[in-house]
């Protein structure tokens, strides 16, 4: 059950996110707020504490609290706002090539990174678990793990997902190299050459590759404060034949939001009427910074409805090297899977399988949750804080409920991809927002990784800078297509 101030603490940032609360303006008094909410005055001044933390509010000197800059609405994701079929380019595919080089140089502080920093994993517990498993088992060099994977590990998945509330059985769960594996087996099971898939705009990079790989068109459409507007989606399913969906509904990559039941129902209940199968990604299910783990929205499933997977993983919460992942289906489409990942990686690397499991089994993983999601938390609010204090007026950002990634939009003038060339040559990197769609409209917006631990602390300071030197000003009669590094 949520705490009091717990949920006084959201509504009141859903007004501040839904702009009845602009940035500057003060919040009500402890004493109004005890007064409107019927509450106790420990019980606001909790409240206000919460919001203060994640980097929303700030406390004046006997005066209350105001809003931060940056903490109004929230980023628009881009200027989409109808459904719209697009190709990609051969500019995006460059793009994309250099942001993960970027990523990749050990000499960047890691921002553009979509995973947690190595110092946030318990690597000297990992490191000793491996050394006793090749101990007990020495063979585990030298064998495959065919799938559908370890059973143990199958065994474990299956328990963690019916404690969220999914009902799965460990024959339903195929372990892939992966959760980029098992998005790209999802969409081969389910697409072939030409169909139509829908995409939020923005969604990660890598829903937007397996689609192209698996043949499909893409139809984007725009997403809102609540998650992935349902209205557009509809429309485009009224014009369009689409055949499936891939929605992030807990904590989505780029935006960290997080759908309500509410919202998780009327989309089953419209992917339900018109046939449309749904890919769940659930990479950062487990990681709610209040530490409720949403229910799998695949879960809502009606019997004799379209087909339904999850795909999940270890990449962002324990094991990034190991590449453990997995895709949850009903008989036949696991069948299908199955067949399709023979014919593509063959097996599993055997020893990440059973180390893994081992760390479900052992309560590793639990253990490492329990520091690892605080942190995290404190992380997205620090970074929110420096972005407020050191960005243009006017930047905006993301109100991330759960993982480690926060999305920025720049004011008018401001461009990502410009600011990633300079922030590179600067010892930085950023994951601009053309990466999160295959059309134009994201060119302001980027996203950030709240989970990375920085050698310099000016990183931020040095990134606001940068935003307001490579912002574009248009001068009168000059065209205002932004230009290209």
């Amino acid at each position: 059950m949520t705490s009091r101030y717990v949920a006084i603490a959201d509504r009141l940032a859903r007004s501040i996110q839904d702009g009845l609360v602009r940035p500057g303006e003060r919040l009500p008094s402890l004493r109004a707020l005890c007064e409107s909410e019927g509450t106790s005055l420990m019980t606001a001044l909790a409240a206000y504490r919460r919001l203060e933390a994640t980097g929303v509010v700030e406390a004046l000197p006997r005066s209350g609290y105001r809003v931060l800059a940056g903490h109004g609405p929230a980023p628009r994701g881009g200027a989409l706002s109808v459904s719209r079929l697009v190709n990609h380019s051969t500019q995006r595919d460059d793009i994309v090539a250099q942001v993960l080089s970027a990523v990749a140089d050990p000499r960047l502080e890691p921002l553009g990174l979509g995973c947690p920093t190595p110092d946030r994993f318990p690597l000297q517990v990992l490191r000793r678990m491996t050394g006793k498993l090749l101990t007990a088992n020495p063979e585990l060099w030298s064998v495959y793990s065919p799938p559908p994977g370890h059973p143990e590990l199958r065994r474990q998945i299956a328990r963690r997902l019916q404690a969220r509330g999914l009902e799965v059985g460990a024959d339903e769960v195929l372990v892939t190299n992966g959760a980029s594996e098992g998005l790209s087996l999802a969409l081969r099971a389910l697409l072939g050459p030409g169909d139509l898939v829908a995409l939020p705009c923005p969604t990660f990079f890598g829903i937007l590759d397996a689609a192209r790989s698996a043949g499909a068109q893409v139809l984007e459409f725009p997403e809102g404060p609540e998650g992935p507007l349902l209205a557009p989606f509809l429309a485009a399913c009224e014009r369009h034949p689409v055949k499936a969906t891939v929605l992030v509904p807990s904590f989505s990559n780029p935006t960290g939001l997080l759908m309500t039941p509410e919202h998780q129902a009327s989309w089953m209940e419209a992917l339900h009427a018109h046939g449309v199968a749904l890919v769940e990604d659930d990479l950062y299910g487990e990681m709610a910074f209040d530490g409720r783990k949403p229910r799998p929205m695949i879960a809502l499933a009606r019997s004799g409805g379209p087909p339904c997977f999850l795909v999940g993983g270890y990449s962002k919460t324990l094991l990034p090297g190991a590449r453990v992942g997995y895709v949850v289906a009903r008989k036949p489409w696991i069948d299908r899977l199955t067949a399709l990942k023979r014919v593509s990686t063959l097996a599993n690397a055997t020893l990440s399988e059973h180390l893994a499991a081992r760390c479900l089994e052992s309560g590793l993983f639990d253990r490492t949750l329990r520091r690892l999601v605080p942190a995290l938390f404190q992380g997205v609010a620090t970074l929110k804080a420096e972005v407020a204090r050191h960005f243009p007026p006017g930047t905006r950002m993301s109100t991330p409920r759960g993982g480690f990634l926060l999305w920025v939009e720049l004011p008018e003038g401001g461009d990502s991809l410009r600011l990633f060339h300079a922030a590179r040559e600067a010892g930085i990197s950023i994951a601009p927002g053309c990466l999160f769609s295959l059309g134009p409209g994201l060119e302001r917006c980027f996203r950030l990784n709240g989970g990375a631990t920085l050698a310099h602390p000016d990183a931020i300071a040095t990134l606001g800078r940068l935003a307001r030197i490579t912002a574009i000003r248009p001068t009168a009669g000059a065209s205002q297509e932004p230009a290209r590094p």
